[in-house]
């Protein structure tokens, strides 16, 4: 196996989106119905004088929100391992790594920065990836 340690990283990168979707769904589980949540927004909206919109209204934006992190980190787990699949075949080790920087800067945007270290490691083991492939070409 020829790309062990960047095999590696992407799974972890995976877990840590795995984590970030896991949150998600929980969080969006105990926000709606809950009186907590809604004595929070309550005392938020009095804190910023907030009169345009009711407590249910924002309580069914953070919802959203939730349900929006939940479908992006799972396409981003799901596109991690693709790029695993890509780096076993061993001629596609340069499109993984393409794949997976790829990932990574579009990971870290969408979920708002909350994907900053799955991020990270996507992006360390696309670099990765790249430079082994270039150098495995200079030498053949």
């Amino acid at each position: 196996m020829k790309h062990q340690a960047e095999t590696v990283l992407t799974a972890i990168g995976i877990l840590l989106f795995g984590i970030l979707f896991a949150g998600s769904i929980l969080l969006y589980g105990n926000v709606e119905g809950s009186p907590k949540t809604l004595e929070l927004v309550q005392s938020f909206m009095e804190d910023e004088n907030i009169v345009e919109f009711s407590e249910q209204q924002i309580i069914t934006y953070i919802g959203y929100l939730f349900i929006y992190l939940a479908v992006i980190s799972f396409t981003w787990i799901i596109l991690g391992s693709a790029a695993i699949y890509l780096l076993k075949k061993e001629t596609r080790g340069k499109s993984a790594g393409v794949l997976l920087i790829g990932i990574a800067i579009l990971g870290t945007l969408s979920t708002i920065g909350l994907g900053i270290f799955g991020g990270m490691i996507y992006l360390i083991a696309g670099i990765m990836v790249i430079t082994r492939s270039a150098s495995a070409s200079k030498h053949t």
